[in-house]
């Protein structure tokens, strides 16, 4: 009996704890990506004043754009645009680009 109540009050504090958001993708080889990949029209890095395609956003402000997520920017990636060059980026790349574009949030 004891056994069973230590169980259910486990079970409750498990419950009521709030879940750990785990992130995604590399920060640090998303920026590696990035320079290599997007530097060409893209301003990547938070310092970089210049835009290199006046038609391309600054990382930092795609970033910080209200309701801008993970998400949001993973589905941005995977479709095909008429202003971007079609850049096939694989599932691991997709999440580590992400990933540090996320981190430029508020810079």
């Amino acid at each position: 009996m004891v056994g069973w109540r230590i169980a259910v009050v486990a079970g409750l504090v498990l419950a009521a704890t709030p879940a750990r958001a785990q992130q995604v993708g590399d920060v640090v080889t998303g920026e590696r990506l990035a320079a290599e990949m997007c530097a060409g029209c893209h301003a990547v890095r938070p310092d970089q004043i210049l835009i290199p395609n006046a038609d391309a956003t600054h990382f930092a402000d795609t970033a910080s754009r209200p309701g801008m997520t993970a998400t949001a920017l993973r589905v941005w990636l995977r479709t095909s645009h008429p202003t971007m060059p079609d850049i096939i980026l694989g599932p691991d790349e997709t999440d580590d680009i992400v990933a540090y574009i996320m981190s430029l949030k508020g810079l």
